[in-house]
Parts: C-alpha cells; structure tokens; sequence
C-alpha cells in the first residue's frame, strides 16, 4: 500500500493511499473511492479485493474523517470545497480521466462531481446517495450533542447495517470507523448536509451511472430513488435486497461485484 497526506489547504491534510494489484506490465484506469459521512477510506476494505486485481484504487479520508485533519465545527462546509478536494486528489497522482465510486454523501459527491467534470470522468458507480438531505440529521445533532460520537453511531448502526448484522460487526464499525470521527468534523456537517437538494445536478451527468440501492432503507425508498434516476442519461439502478440503507457497507460481496461487473463493461468500451 503506498499512502502519504496531501495538503489541500493551509493546515488541511488529506491521508491518501493506492491499493494496486494489476499487472505491471498493463496499462490499468484508475478508480478514485469517496467515503461516507462519519466514515474514513477503512470503509472500503471489503471491496478492494474485488476491484484491486484490475484497477488501481485511489483512497482518501475526506477532510475532517480518518486520519485528515479534523474540521471545526464553525467550518463552512461547501461542494465545491469538497469537489476540489477531489481534484486535488485526482491531481496528486496525475490523473487526467478516472471512474468515481461513492457511498451514501459521498454517493452525491461523485455524482455532482462527474456532473461538473465531464471530461475528467468516466463513468459513476453511486451507492445509496442521498440527493436530498436526510429528515434525520436534527435527531443527529441533538444526540451527538448531548451524548457524545460513540453513543450515536452505536444507536444508528442497526439502521446502516440492517437486521442482520451481527453485534461484532456492529462494534467494528462504531469502535473502528465511525465512533472515531472528530465530533467536530460531524456537527459542522451535519448543519451543511440539509440544504443539499441534487435532483436537478443529477440530471447533468454525462457518463455511464450505476446506482444501487436496497429494497427496504428506513432513509429512503426505492420509488424516491427512481423518481430521479430514471431521468438520468446512460444510468441503472440495482435494488439490493435488505433492509440497511448502508449497502456498502452491510451488502460488500453483492455491491462490490455488481461494480465491478458495471466497469469492466465500461472499461471494454474505452
């Protein structure tokens, strides 16, 4: 793994790595993997196995998650902060063209990117974006605030993970991921990801868009999905079956392979 932080802006550091295994002799594209809220790039260890063989896989930890610099919670928080964060990740390794691969808010971050950066993308794999802000997020604060990051994670994670999750699973997540983000970072967020309304910048994307989403989520559902992303261009929806509305993370094997069925078929055409 070959890893390093970059500097995106004057005392704001981004921890970065590559997972490659392709062979040294080809040429291989690269994919660049947003995380989601509350998360770092550890979110994605069970999809590097499927994707590392015939990519190489770009990681980052957001600003303010993993091992970035924590945000303040005063931070004004921007897409365009957070796009250009991509950029300058997508610049660190010379990147002139690249998939994006994304979960829940940074499901939205790649699609807004690739709707803004057309030619730099090409294509989307977006798993259970929220293109609206969740109804949930003023319970989060409250409880954040008055019970602390840990307390919060371990309430929600039944709900990301689905039913059947298991309790050591449960722990992974709280324990390694998300019960670990500087509470900081999480209540500047969360005063920001509200107003976000996509329906329309969705519409913008050019590229090939896979979209998954799963067929029982407590945030969303599937109708909700598919009220935009049929009016998308070039795009599909797969429906997981289950009630997490984290399918990333709950659903690894189903989603990670899907995706990469999606690129290699992209891939075939480039």
């Amino acid at each position: 793994m070959d890893s390093k932080f970059l500097e995106v802006s004057a005392g704001v550091n981004l921890f970065c790595q590559v997972q490659d295994f392709t062979d040294p002799w080809k040429q291989s594209q690269t994919i660049i993997m947003v995380h989601g809220f509350a998360e770092s790039s550890a979110s994605w260890y069970a999809w590097i196995p499927y994707l590392a063989r015939k990519y190489r896989v770009v990681l980052f930890d957001m600003r303010g998650y993993g091992k970035s610099t924590p945000m303040p919670s005063d931070f004004s928080w921007t897409m365009d902060c957070l796009l250009d964060d991509i950029s300058a990740v997508a610049q660190s390794y010379s990147l002139d063209q690249f998939h994006l691969i994304g979960a829940k808010s940074g499901g939205s971050l790649v699609l807004q990117y690739a709707a803004k950066n057309p030619e730099k993308v090409i294509s989307v794999v977006s798993v259970t974006p929220p293109v609206v802000g969740a109804k949930a997020v003023p319970d989060w604060l409250a409880q954040i605030k008055a019970e602390g990051v840990k307390p919060w994670a371990r309430s929600t994670m039944p709900g990301r993970l689905g039913t059947n999750a298991s309790t050591q699973e449960i722990d992974w997540w709280v324990n390694h991921v998300q019960g670990l983000t500087p509470e900081s970072t999480l209540l500047g967020y969360l005063n920001w990801v509200p107003k976000l309304d996509l329906r329309e910048e969705v519409l913008k994307v050019l590229c090939p868009t896979f979209i998954m989403t799963t067929s029982g989520s407590g945030l969303r559902t599937v109708q909700s999905v598919e009220e935009w992303q049929t009016k998308m261009r070039h795009s599909s929806l797969l429906v997981v079956e289950g009630d997490a509305w984290h399918a990333a993370a709950a659903y690894p094997d189903i989603c990670a392979s899907a995706a990469n069925e999606f690129l290699t078929k992209i891939s075939s055409l480039n």
